[in-house]
């Protein structure tokens, strides 16, 4: 299951969207959420969705 380059969460292989770079890198989304996020250049550190869902995580 890759994990998501923006938020870092995992999901499963057929939903998300994988983009390939010209230096041959690889960039998976979990949704259109991050992918929006990460290309106008948001750190995901500071933005407050990614970091309730990683407390949710550490919780569960």
């Amino acid at each position: 299951m890759p994990k998501c380059t923006f938020c870092k969460r995992s999901y499963e292989w057929p939903r998300g969207i994988s983009i390939v770079q010209k230096e041959g890198t690889v960039k998976f989304y979990c949704s259109s959420k991050c992918r929006k996020n990460d290309e106008m250049g948001r750190n995901s550190k500071k933005v407050k969705w990614v970091i309730k869902q990683e407390k949710e995580q550490k919780t569960a």
